[in-house]
């Protein structure tokens, strides 16, 4: 309603629409991360992922305790994808430069090294983790805004497990 029809089907477009990488990669992934077995951090994990994106998907799981969590699990082999980006878009920097040095007014080097950082950021899921932790301290005392809890325990640098939360998509707007 906000946005019209119109401009909502094309963010729509936007969303990553990329296969899931399967279930036991993502255990893999889960194990080497903790150095523990699947069974020692969950009672059960869901092999087949609620959300895939880009750099990541997303698994529910129980723990140990019996609390359902959302597992994110960075894509296997991501952090060297974005490293081969990264070294073409420095190369295209480079030859821009060389090939009209009027660009440099734009630093395009510098923008790279900018988007380089931010990457950097995205692939260290703890940084989301603490950012989530910030938001909902800051919202604690307001009723109508839930962020789920972080379960630090069972989060790392390519692992992010928080509650489990149940909602309706945005775009379903005849559940909403």
């Amino acid at each position: 309603d906000l946005l019209g029809e119109e401009m909502a089907t094309d963010l729509s477009a936007l969303q990553d629409d990329l296969p899931p990488f399967p279930g036991a990669q993502a255990r893999a992934a889960i194990e080497a991360e903790f150095g523990k077995p699947i069974g020692a951090l969950f009672r059960s994990f869901d092999d087949e992922p609620i959300a895939a994106a880009s750099i990541a998907q997303v698994h529910f799981a129980v723990t140990p305790e019996g609390r359902e969590v959302a597992v994110k699990v960075l894509r296997p082999g991501i952090e060297a994808k974005f490293a081969r980006d990264l070294e073409l878009f420095y190369w295209g920097a480079e030859m821009a430069l060389a090939a009209r040095p009027s660009l440099r007014r734009f630093k395009p080097i510098e923008s790279v090294r900018t988007l380089a950082d931010t990457v950097a950021l995205e692939m260290d899921l703890r940084y989301e983790a603490a950012a989530a932790s910030e938001l909902g301290e800051n919202f604690a005392d307001d009723p109508t805004f839930h962020v789920p809890a972080i379960d630090w325990s069972r989060t790392g640098r390519r692992v992010l497990t928080t509650a489990r939360v149940s909602g309706i998509p945005i775009d379903d707007r005849t559940a909403i």
